[in-house]
């Protein structure tokens, strides 16, 4: 609804205006169609522009994080762990994927070196999706489909080397550009999907593959 009332309102603004500049004496009657078709304009691209702005602000965050990464000295790979593991829904960046995770932790040690605990864009996701289904394309589509709206529809394909989730008419903004973070956790789409199955398949997960082409975006899990 929120979406069609931006346009509705440039329609009406623009219909008013128009009446008013044809008919006589009707000066308050331009008044008002400028005026509705201002709010229009403001109300269709307002959401955008505060979505751009809100990115903007949330870069520091993540050079936080990439600068995080290098400082500790490990490669930009995550694996995402569900809270049945961890207490919450996390993303450990390590060497090698870690046996265990210490809860409240931010940075441990492992086998491998040391390991970076992240809250994820998946992470926050999930606070937004609430409880989740036990099937997999279910929970996908619930989650980043209907209640995150970042694409138009999913479709999951389960192999035994892993789980192939397609994506088509992908909506997501580009929250780290080249910052190291990206490659370690994933675009947003793959961060949200990595999540989502790692707390439906009560079990660690890793993206070992993310490509898009236009507005269909191929993640690869395992």
């Amino acid at each position: 609804m929120q979406n069609d009332l931006g346009p509705s309102l440039i329609v009406l603004g623009v219909a008013i205006s128009v009446l008013a500049l044809v008919q006589p004496n009707l000066a308050p009657l331009l008044a008002l169609g400028l005026a509705v078709l201002t709010t229009g304009l403001l109300t269709a691209w307002e959401p955008a522009a505060r979505e751009r702005v809100l990115s903007k602000l949330g870069e520091a965050g993540w050079e936080n994080a990439s600068a995080l990464i290098q400082t500790a000295g490990v490669p930009p790979k995550a694996y995402y762990f569900p809270s049945s593991l961890a207490g919450r829904p996390i993303a450990v960046v390590a060497a090698e994927r870690p046996e265990a995770v210490p809860r409240d932790a931010l940075i441990f040690k492992t086998k491998a070196g040391p390991a970076v605990v992240l809250s994820t864009p998946g992470t926050k996701a999930l606070e937004l999706c609430g409880e989740l289904p036990g099937d997999l394309a279910e929970a996908l589509r619930g989650c980043v489909v209907n209640v995150l709206g970042l694409a138009r529809s999913v479709s999951v394909a389960e192999r035994p080397d892993g789980v192939v989730v397609e994506y088509r008419g992908i909506s997501a903004p580009d929250l780290y550009g080249r910052l190291l973070v990206r490659p370690a956790l994933g675009g947003v789409v793959a961060s949200a999907t990595a999540a989502v199955a790692a707390e439906v398949l009560k079990k660690p997960v890793e993206i070992v593959e993310e490509s898009s082409h236009g507005k269909a975006l191929r993640v690869v899990l395992r």
